[in-house]
């Protein structure tokens, strides 16, 4: 009996071994040099936030301009506005779109539907232009366009407050979810959804139906920092809200110290599943959320603690990534980066299985082989259990912020961010602050 336990046990051990070097292999395969770098904008400042990758086997970028020249050709007010652009494969403009008011308006987030149709979410000061209202301070902005920019709807929602979303998804009823962040200092009990006054910062989730109509919203946080910036679908309906939190009462109690990953889970109606603080003393900073395999999660940001449930710390900042159950239980974490800051905002699992993580780095030791100046895109992929397969930097000898990185259909990746450099990897710099454009394969 005890002989045929230990073939069992052997042959499972070799099986996921032999797993495991299959997801290796595909990334080994993978040749991770640089196709091209393309900058496009105008001659004043652009910030750059995410991209997706489209149906037709091109992607679009999300972001705000200031310019009015160069690539910005619609652009009708001074100040910030949203700006939307749609590249093909080749890093070619096939379209670029801006959308506000007078006032300061900033695009986070884009989605495709299955029709081709897009939706964008941000914040806004406006109530003009392509802005419907604004209630105060800033409003979450959330609009709808066809496949080639043009504005079906519009809608804003928020509070007498700052009000700034953050990130939207489809959802598995043809609606949208929205996390961003909402101030509630100074709101009087009958302008909110929970009655509780907390303080400068909450998490703050919709769900949207297919027009962009409010059916629910809930906030969560205490009286400190709480900032919500991703958002993933679990298999059972909710939804799991990652950010960071500083606070250490209310609905956040079980602070480690600073500023810890903050995790939260609702239900289908927003009710509260749990809550979870991650991290060290330190600075510890969540970004990106995705599912993983087996109902877990994978967040990432950035963490300067050496205590805690922090394993490691290279110097400085690391990309601090970890691995939870849908319980909100550490399954294992993992850090990455050198003796320098080092930061991520985004994680994607990729064709092959493996997750491809983007940000920028100081470092030039540790993980990081080079570094080309100040700070530099940094993107590298790992294994679903955290080893890492890849990783590269691009840039100049200015500054370089990487935000943002997907696969493309032709399985080349994709790496957006703003650059402040015109030497190396930038072909062009056409103003102070440049959306930079890296394809790898």
């Amino acid at each position: 009996m005890k002989k045929i336990f230990l073939l069992i046990s052997i042959l499972f051990f070799a099986s996921c071994n032999n797993e495991d070097d299959n997801v290796y292999k595909e990334a080994n395969d993978f040749n991770g040099q640089k196709i091209w770098s393309k900058s496009f904008g105008g001659s004043d400042i652009e910030e750059i936030h995410g991209t997706i990758a489209t149906q037709d086997g091109g992607f679009i970028v999300i972001g705000s301009t200031k310019s009015n020249d160069g690539d910005i050709t619609d652009k009708k007010y001074a100040l910030e506005d949203i700006w939307l652009s749609k590249y093909d494969a080749d890093g070619n403009l096939l379209w670029s779109k801006t959308y506000g008011g007078s006032e300061d308006d900033l695009g986070y987030s884009v989605i495709e539907n299955t029709d081709g149709t897009l939706v964008v979410a941000g914040y806004s000061k406006s109530s003009d232009g392509e802005v419907p209202s604004n209630l105060g301070m800033h409003d979450f902005f959330i609009f709808k366009t066809d496949s080639q920019g043009n504005l079906i709807w519009a809608k804003s929602h928020g509070f007498m407050s700052h009000d700034h979303a953050h990130k939207i998804i489809n959802t598995s009823d043809g609606g949208y979810f929205v996390v961003g962040y909402v101030d509630y200092a100074g709101i009087g009990k009958n302008n909110n959804s929970k009655g509780v006054l907390h303080g400068v910062g909450e998490f703050y989730g919709q769900k949207l139906d297919a027009n962009g109509n409010k059916l629910w919203d809930k906030y969560f946080g205490g009286t400190q920092n709480d900032r919500v910036f991703d958002v993933v679908e679990a298999n059972d309906g909710g939804f799991v809200m990652v950010g960071y939190s500083e606070s250490s009462d209310f609905d956040a109690n079980d602070n480690h110290g600073s500023y810890d990953y903050w995790a939260v889970k609702v239900n289908s109606v927003g009710e509260l599943v749990w809550k979870k603080s991650y991290g060290g003393s330190e600075l510890d900073q969540a970004y990106g959320i995705v599912k993983n395999i087996n109902n877990t999660y994978l967040i990432t940001g950035t963490s300067n603690s050496l205590d805690g449930d922090i394993s490691s710390n290279k110097g400085a900042n690391d990309v601090w990534i970890i691995s939870i159950d849908d319980y909100g239980r550490l399954l294992w974490n993992k850090s990455f980066g050198g003796t320098g800051f080092d930061t991520s905002n985004s994680i994607r699992m990729i064709s092959n299985g493996n997750f491809l993580i983007s940000g920028h780095t100081r470092s030039v030791d540790g993980d990081i082989t080079e570094n080309k100046g100040e700070n530099d895109f940094w993107a590298f992929t790992i294994s679903p259990n955290g080893k890492m397969l890849w990783q590269k930097t691009f840039g100049g000898t200015n500054f370089d912020f990487g935000y943002d990185a997907i696969e493309l259909k032709d399985k080349g990746y994709v790496i957006v961010g703003q650059t402040q450099s015109n030497n190396l990897d930038i072909p062009q710099n056409k103003g102070f602050s440049d959306l930079l454009i890296i394809k790898v394969h």
